[in-house]
């Protein structure tokens, strides 16, 4: 789900697929960087999936860094493809790259994706200690940083957040986090690895997160404390249907190291009062 918008699995692969095949065919070599400047989107979604069948690397772009920080991490990463949401194109719109190409409907991206032929794409991968991805630091201390993440790498992280969040096929993942932090965790893969279902969430939203949980069934979701204070400080904050507990490797320093089934639920109504160095995957029900 990403807004309004609706995808099976079988659509959400043909997408994925076309990505893979449409980069291939315009000149993409093995290991060629693919970079997505772009919100908590389908599109950014399916890139995970795409660019890495490709044999290409993606770079995921943090969204609220400057032009300049932009164009240094397109440029240091050697990323010949930039994929951008009409929201951001602003911030490119003088940055010199091969192809820039802007999602949305009547957009390059688009038209990128209808030009695909309908064969498989040609398979790429060498090791599982190919480069899957590539992630910036923000910058806090100079230039940012890239780190690359291995085709093994995330596969291995992607199964222990599926186990540490107990997801399956009957759970609902809400997109708090960025896919851009860290692939979001590697939640882009944990949870279509457990069959379950992405709804997008280009910012966080308080008051639709809300409904959300009603409307969607939500059963998961990320957040740092200070997402966690928004959902709980909200006028449309109300006591879930269920208690939500932490379902993550990440322990609250106050907890004195007690399992996760020890831990005592927590409404976000009355009791998101994180201590700032919590970060939590949640769990509904």
């Amino acid at each position: 789900m990403d807004g309004d918008r609706r995808q099976t699995w079988t659509d959400f692969r043909e997408r994925a697929r076309r990505l893979a095949v449409a980069l291939q065919d315009s000149g993409i070599a093995k290991d060629d960087r693919v970079a997505f400047l772009a919100p908590n989107t389908s599109e950014l979604l399916e890139a995970h999936y795409g660019v890495p069948a490709a044999g290409a690397v993606l770079v995921a772009i943090n969204i609220r860094l400057t032009a300049d920080e932009i164009a240094y991490i397109v440029d240091h990463s050697g990323s010949r493809v930039l994929v951008v949401d009409p929201s951001l194109a602003h911030l490119v719109a003088d940055l010199n790259v091969e192809h820039l190409l802007v999602t949305g409907e009547g957009g390059a991206y688009e038209a990128l994706l209808a030009s695909a032929d309908p064969d498989e794409p040609e398979d790429r991968l060498a090791s599982e200690d190919d480069t899957i991805s590539i992630n910036y630091t923000s910058g806090t201390t100079g230039r940012p940083k890239g780190v690359m993440y291995t085709q093994r790498g995330a596969y291995l992280n992607a199964l222990a957040e599926l186990a540490h969040a107990r997801l399956d096929c009957r759970s609902v993942y809400l997109w708090t986090p960025p896919m851009f932090h860290c692939n979001g965790w590697c939640f882009t893969w944990a949870v279509t690895a457990a069959g379950a279902r992405h709804v997008c969430l280009p910012k966080v939203d308080p008051p639709l997160i809300w409904r959300l949980f009603e409307e969607e069934g939500i059963t998961h979701l990320n957040g740092a404390p200070t997402v966690l204070v928004m959902l709980g400080s909200d006028p449309a904050a109300k006591p879930l249907p269920h208690a939500i507990r932490a379902a993550s490797a990440c322990r609250d320093r106050t907890n004195g190291g007690a399992r996760l089934r020890d831990q005592p639920p927590v409404r976000p109504d009355r009791d998101l009062r994180a201590d700032h160095h919590l970060r939590v995957a949640l769990r509904v029900g």
